[in-house]
């Protein structure tokens, strides 16, 4: 079985907006190019090393892997990935990334009426 992965337009979209902001982050607080370059080369390696993980995972398919949308959370849990899964007549699998975004930002937009205590909440 092979996995295809494909990319949806918010999700690049989503993933160049992350990428601009960490590497604009970087430069205003540090001013050293490198360590900007590397902070958006550090995120893309975490969306390889998320492939890699999901291909993995989806070379023994359980029943309910194609049912609904999923995500899955990387660098250390700051940003949350959403992908859906297909099969294939053939049986490989399709995931395609549907969206990316910071996980604090998507628990109260994907999830409003669930509320998360922090600790800068009032009493």
């Amino acid at each position: 079985m092979a996995v295809h992965f494909h990319y949806s337009t918010p999700f690049n979209e989503a993933r160049e907006r992350i990428e601009q902001h960490l590497y604009d982050s970087i430069l205003k607080i540090e001013q050293d190019y490198d360590r900007a370059i590397e902070a958006v080369d550090r995120f893309a390696k975490a969306i390889d090393r998320l492939a890699d993980t999901l291909e993995q995972m989806y070379q023994n398919p359980g029943p309910n892997d194609t049912v609904g949308e999923k995500s899955f959370p990387i660098r250390d849990g700051q940003f949350r990935v959403f992908y859906k899964v297909g099969v294939r007549p053939n049986n490989d699998f399709d995931i395609s990334f549907i969206d990316i975004d910071h996980n604090k930002q998507s628990n109260s937009d994907r999830y409003p009426t669930q509320s998360m205590i922090t600790f800068d909440d009032e009493d």
